[in-house]
């Protein structure tokens, strides 16, 4: 007796019963699946080694994330000074890319600390280069405050200017600015920065805008002053008037 004839013999009732559940419309879908039975199951098969291997990695990638803070902190406390700087700056190297940012964030921090600037400038960049938005803003304008600790105001006034150029939201950003401002007037460029403040001025209200005025005069005279003659025309006064009109309303002193 052959055991493959009667199993086959078994059998055909059973698909001869299936198909006859089936609609006609359906047959065809049905006779697919079981022609290729096999290249389907072994598809689900890979899909489903493929998803526990997507699971294995993003376990290994937080737990490797998990390490480096851990690192990260033991490293802070137990180093201080110089090594502190060189420890963080061996461990952000190897940081993984979720804590990256973090990693040289406090390498800056340390370098800040101990007066290594151009230690600090450097990792300020890497770190705004490893995320963006709001972050990478703030890492960045922590860069250039590290070129003006360096001396390097030319440098920081580069940086600032192409940040205000390329970061949405950026040109709006009254920190930036301010510190374009101080970058300008240590580049000599006191024009640029009397601009600057003039410009903040207008957006500001009260005692910082009179303040931000008084600064803009100090590095650029002319330039405050053509920017204070329309608001003068437009109220009917001007500087000497108003002195007068002050001269005027102090009362006569008597004569004894």
């Amino acid at each position: 007796m052959n055991p493959q004839k009667n199993q086959g013999a078994a059998d055909a009732p059973l698909l001869r019963d299936l198909q006859l559940e089936v609609s006609q419309e359906s047959a065809p879908l049905l006779q697919f699946m079981l022609r290729h039975a096999g290249l389907i199951a072994g598809v689900l098969v890979l899909f489903l080694l493929v998803l526990v291997g997507t699971g294995i990695y993003n376990w290994h990638g937080d737990s490797r994330a998990e390490e480096a803070r851990d690192a990260l902190a033991r490293t802070i406390i137990q180093n201080q000074g110089a090594d502190q700087v060189k420890a963080l700056s061996q461990l952000a190297e190897g940081a993984p890319s979720s804590t990256r940012f973090a990693a040289y964030m406090a390498l800056a921090n340390s370098a800040m600390q101990n007066g290594d600037y151009a230690t600090a400038a450097q990792a300020y960049g890497k770190a705004a280069k490893s995320t963006d938005g709001a972050f990478g803003l703030s890492a960045a304008l922590g860069e250039a405050g590290a070129l003006l600790k360096a001396g390097k105001s030319t440098e920081a006034l580069t940086l600032l200017q192409g940040l205000q150029n390329s970061l949405p939201g950026a040109a709006n950003a009254p920190q930036l600015r301010q510190m374009m401002a101080e970058a300008a007037i240590a580049a000599g460029q006191n024009e640029l920065a009397a601009r600057t403040y003039l410009a903040l001025a207008r957006e500001t209200q009260g005692v910082n805008s009179s303040y931000l005025r008084a600064r803009a005069a100090e590095l650029d005279p002319k330039l405050a002053a053509a920017e204070a003659a329309p608001k003068a025309s437009a109220t009917g006064a001007t500087p000497d008037a108003d002195k007068g009109g002050q001269k005027a309303a102090q009362p006569e002193q008597t004569k004894p």
